[in-house]
């Protein structure tokens, strides 16, 4: 169950009630924030102002207000107010975490929909990459090559992963892939840093990155998805070791 069916189903009363006027202060947010009234930033004016505008109670004010922060449009701070954020990635991040945390979804999924959004990634990515990223795909690229340091290997991984992502145009892409690699990172803590530990590993890796910013140099999408397709089954099949233990 995720964070938003527990909170409805432990408050389905209360819910029920106030479900039609809180939509309505709900609506009227997503209408303002659509017409670019409200920007990331911004502070929701007083809970009392806002009930006064639209006609509807306190109350239905703050369960709008509650259901807003779990799903990431907003941030309530306590004692500041309520600020617009539009904070997606953390509330993905979380609504994954829950349910790999119930045994909802594991880690050869997770990565099934890395793979399948890197792929799109470098699809998009040979229209839209500007030459810096391309230039700092190949630097941290050549720097993992040389590095002995597992730490250090295990960030410019997710950099060059990270990079590819920005390089689609597709924010909704990287919000989605970071959301993947903390819920990796977090509950299989050692998994990254054992995968580019092991040399074989790491060689074996490295060689496919190279060929996919090599690829995405020369605008070469069949090299570039056999790359990441040979990236991701060498992930994989140390990913059910891992389960396998």
């Amino acid at each position: 169950m995720t964070r938003y069916a527990y909170y409805f189903e432990r408050n389905k009363g209360t819910v029920a009630k106030s479900q039609k006027t809180y939509g309505i202060v709900v609506d009227y947010f997503k209408k303002k924030i659509i017409a670019g009234d409200l920007k990331p930033g911004e502070k929701l004016p007083p809970e009392r102002e806002i009930a006064e505008e639209l006609g509807v109670s306190r109350n239905s004010v703050r369960e709008a207000i509650r259901f807003m922060d779990m799903t990431g449009v907003i941030s309530s701070q306590q004692g500041s107010g309520n600020y617009i954020t539009c904070d997606f990635q953390s509330s993905l991040e979380e609504t994954m975490g829950m349910m790999f945390a119930m045994d909802q979804i594991d880690y050869i999924q997770i990565s099934q929909i890395r793979y399948s959004l890197e792929r799109l990634a470098f699809t998009l990515a040979l229209d839209h990459a500007s030459e810096e990223e391309i230039r700092l795909m190949e630097e941290y690229v050549n720097k993992l090559d040389k590095s002995t340091d597992a730490s250090v290997n295990n960030e410019l991984d997710k950099k060059i992963h990270y990079t590819l992502a920005r390089a689609s145009g597709n924010v909704l892409i990287l919000d989605i892939l970071e959301a993947c690699s903390s819920v990796i990172d977090e509950f299989v803590k050692d998994l990254r840093r054992e995968i580019i530990r092991k040399e074989s590993g790491k060689e074996a890796l490295n060689a496919c990155h190279h060929r996919i910013v090599k690829a995405l140099r020369e605008h070469n999408r069949e090299d570039g998805i056999l790359a990441l397709k040979e990236h991701f089954a060498i992930i994989d099949e140390i990913l059910l070791e891992w389960k396998n233990r």
